[in-house]
C-alpha cells in the first residue's frame, strides 16, 4: 500500500468532480431532477454546504468516506484508512463536495459562471451560496 502524491490526489478529484458535473448537466438537460421548487432546492443545498464547511473545519470526514472508498476501489488503489494519503483524500473530497454544491446552487439559479473555474477553486465561506452578480444588482436596485 503506497501513499499518493498531491498531484495524484488532485488528478483523482479533478476527474471525480468533472464526472459529477457532467452527470448533473445530463440530468438537468433531461429534466430528471427530483426537486420541483428551485428556491427550496438552492436553500437545502446551501444548508448541506454549510454543514460540509463546518465538518471540514473540525476534521470530520464521515460524510465523504463512502465516496472516497468507492473512488479508490474503482481506481484499483489500496490505501490504509489510517494513512496520510487517505486522510488528505478525504479532506480534499470534502472540499470538492463543497465546490460541487456551490456549482449546483448557482446552476439552480441559472448562473453558470463557476463552470469554467480552475480546479480546485475553493471559494471563501463569505462567497458560498451568494446570489449571482445579476441577481445581486437587481436586489440592490429594487
Amino acid at each position: 500500500m503506497a501513499e499518493l502524491s498531491e498531484n495524484q490526489i488532485e488528478k483523482l478529484l479533478q476527474d471525480y468532480l468533472a464526472k459529477m458535473l457532467e452527470e448533473d448537466k445530463r440530468n438537468r438537460n433531461k429534466g430528471e431532477n427530483s426537486w420541483t421548487n428551485l428556491d427550496d432546492h438552492a436553500d437545502a443545498t446551501a444548508h448541506l454546504q454549510h454543514d460540509c464547511y463546518r465538518e471540514l473545519a473540525i476534521g470530520n470526514f464521515s460524510r465523504v468516506l463512502g465516496a472516497v472508498d468507492r473512488l479508490i476501489r474503482q481506481e484499483g488503489i489500496e490505501l490504509k484508512r489510517d494513512g496520510i494519503s487517505y486522510e488528505k483524500l478525504c479532506r480534499e473530497m470534502l472540499k470538492v463536495m463543497i465546490n460541487y454544491l456551490e456549482i449546483d446552487i448557482r446552476r439552480t439559479r441559472l448562473d453558470y459562471s463557476t463552470d469554467d473555474l480552475p480546479f480546485p477553486e475553493f471559494l471563501p465561506a463569505e462567497e458560498m451560496g451568494k446570489a449571482p452578480p445579476h441577481e445581486a444588482r437587481e436586489n440592490q436596485a429594487g
